[in-house]
C-alpha cells in the first residue's frame, strides 16, 4: 500500500466537518499528519509519511482516525485521545446507562442530558470520553466498536 498525505484540500474539508459539528479549535490538529485509504482517514505524527517512504515494508502508520460512509464518521480512538476538546454534540450519560453503553447496549435516554442534535455525537461519563453514538431523538445509538465492549457488571 502506498501511503500518501492526504491533499490539503480534503484535509482541510475533513477537519472543518469535525470542528463544525464538535467545536474543535483547529490547532488541535497541528501535530498529526493524514492520509487516506479507500473509507478511512488515517492520523500520524507529523513528519511519519515522509519517514516511512524510506522504509520498506511499511503498511500503515498511526491509527484510523475517520470514516467516510453517508457521512464522516469519527473513529473511538481519536475520540478518546482529544474528545476532551469538544465544546458541543456530546451526552453526559449517568452510571447506570455508562455500564450499558459500555456493554454495547442502545441507550434510551430517559431526559434532556445534553443540548447535542441529531447525529454522531461524542459519549461520556464523567470525564472520560466512552466513545462515539449516533443521537436520534432522546435514541442514543451505541457505535463502540465490539472489540472495545465490556460484559455488564
Amino acid at each position: 500500500m502506498l501511503i500518501a498525505e492526504l491533499k490539503p484540500e480534503h484535509c482541510e474539508r475533513i477537519l472543518s466537518e469535525l470542528t463544525d459539528r464538535f467545536g474543535f479549535d483547529k490547532k488541535i490538529f497541528n501535530s498529526f499528519e493524514f492520509y487516506r485509504t479507500k473509507d478511512n482517514v488515517y492520523a500520524c505524527t507529523k513528519g511519519a509519511i515522509e519517514l516511512a517512504k524510506g522504509i520498506a515494508g511499511v503498511q500503515d502508520l498511526g491509527f484510523a482516525f475517520a470514516r467516510f460512509g453517508v457521512n464522516l464518521k469519527i473513529t473511538t480512538n481519536i475520540i478518546q485521545l482529544i474528545g476532551r476538546f469538544a465544546k458541543k454534540n456530546f451526552v453526559t450519560l449517568n452510571n447506570r446507562e455508562a455500564r450499558q453503553f459500555i456493554a454495547g447496549e442502545d441507550i434510551n435516554l430517559e431526559k434532556e442530558q445534553s443540548t447535542a442534535i441529531n447525529g454522531f455525537v461524542i459519549v461520556r461519563f464523567g470525564n472520560d470520553n466512552l466513545g462515539v453514538g449516533f443521537l436520534r431523538d432522546k435514541n442514543l445509538k451505541n457505535l463502540l466498536p465490539g472489540a472495545k465492549q465490556l460484559p455488564t457488571i
